[in-house]
């Protein structure tokens, strides 16, 4: 059971994948976390979300999910797991967002954000859940350990 969590091949394009997921999700991750980047920190990002009607825990796991999860995701580290929880968090931005529409606001034209970015990562995310991490990754170091 625990082989299969770790197992992946030595894909190219999945390092690809994980690579440009993490390193897109890391920035909001540390927004959220640390208040980099323009963010406003762990105790305000959890009392935005608590505004929001969110409960304590998903506002919790979403910086979990964003951060360590993007940080998993770079190094190939329980990459299912993490792309479970990006995938997660994305679906739950997108249903937060959806009054903005589809598209994301080049042109400033909007009240905010549309979904498509969300849906872009829910979509490498699942591909990354179902696959793995591919080469160079730390599950892959991990399965060859249970074969």
């Amino acid at each position: 059971m625990v082989d299969k969590f770790f197992q992946t091949e030595a894909s190219w394009i999945l390092t690809c994948l994980r690579i440009t997921l993490g390193v897109v999700m890391l920035p909001h991750g540390l927004q959220k976390l640390f208040g980099w980047f323009g963010g406003f920190g762990f105790g305000a990002t959890m009392n935005f979300f608590s505004s929001q009607g969110i409960p304590s825990l998903v506002a919790f796991l979403v910086i979990v999910a964003e951060s360590f999860g993007a940080l998993g995701l770079i190094l190939g580290f329980c990459t299912k797991l993490s792309a479970f929880g990006i995938a997660l968090t994305m679906i739950g931005a997108a249903f937060f967002v959806r009054e903005h529409g589809f598209f994301m606001n080049w042109f400033g034209s909007q009240g905010g954000e549309g979904f498509e970015y969300h849906i872009l990562a829910i979509g490498i995310a699942v591909a990354l859940l179902f696959e793995g991490g591919g080469a160079f990754s730390m599950d892959a170091l991990i399965a060859e350990k249970f074969e």
